[in-house]
């Protein structure tokens, strides 16, 4: 994969970025736009993460992307960034998703004291729908069935269920939390047996945006999934809904962070 994009995505290459080119965080809800804000941007997003690592490219119709890995704190955080290019071979748009929700919100705290601006999460004052391009909606690709071991590292869980029998409930369960699913690409993973969907879906009245890797094993079943979402408020509703149907299901190590039952957050 291109190492330019790498350098883009990590705020070190302007030149690579269109005029115009806009940005959504996974904090954020509102949309960043300009070379300048943008790549100022995602410069603090790498400092504020500490020297994170690439570790998973990914390339689709019109679309590449970069999962990065990171420990600040000692916490793992991962995103993944996504570009896509105007006619001029420039990146015009790129959408930022992470993981795990308890540890984007210590990342938030870190931003904020960067650069106030890009950690404030509020919605407005209707639902939320995301900004950009208008996207064309996708067919969503066959999933295989799930390997006996197959593990979940959740956009909200701190720890990751393990094994057929707990990842089957928790996939039913967030399939009762949402609602109205489309999907905007699929992706390839670059030198493995792995896919991508980058998806647009309703919580509580509001658009949260989520990236799924399916990664298979050699049985063709499906071994790892990954999910990355934002914005972080909307991921919010989110887990509280997901502990309302999995609190007697997942101990108390699997919630790390605000308590899922007190009051949502609001900024």
């Amino acid at each position: 994969m291109s190492t330019q994009l790498d350098a883009a995505l990590l705020g070190q290459a302007s030149t690579a970025l269109a005029e115009d080119v806009s940005l959504a965080t996974p904090v954020a809800a509102a949309r960043i736009v300009g070379r300048g804000a943008v790549s100022a941007a995602l410069n603090t997003y790498q400092q504020a993460l500490t020297d994170p690592k690439a570790t998973l490219w990914l390339k689709g119709d019109g679309v590449e992307g970069v999962v990065y890995s990171a420990s600040p704190d000692g916490r793992l955080t991962e995103i993944v960034a996504l570009a896509r290019y105007n006619a001029a071979g420039l990146i015009a748009t790129i959408d930022v998703y992470g993981r795990p929700w308890p540890f984007m919100a210590v990342l938030r705290e870190t931003i904020a004291k960067k650069d106030p601006t890009l950690a404030d999460p509020s919605l407005g004052t209707g639902p939320y729908t995301p900004g950009g391009p208008t996207p064309e909606w996708v067919e969503h690709p066959a999933v295989p069935p799930l390997a006996p071991d197959v593990i979940l590292y959740s956009p909200i869980l701190s720890e990751e269920p393990t094994g057929k029998a707990v990842v089957g409930p928790v996939l039913k369960a967030a399939a009762q939390s949402f609602t109205d699913l489309k999907v905007r690409a699929v992706l390839d993973v670059q030198d493995q047996s792995a896919f991508a969907v980058v998806i647009d879906e309703y919580v509580d009245g509001h658009v949260q945006q989520l990236v799924e890797i399916f990664t298979l094993s050699p049985e063709d079943e499906v071994a790892e999934i990954r999910i990355f979402t934002r914005p972080w408020l909307v991921t919010a509703h989110f887990r509280k809904r997901m502990y309302a149907l999995l609190k007697d299901i997942l101990g108390p190590e699997f919630w790390a962070g605000p308590d899922p039952q007190g009051p949502l957050p609001t900024q």
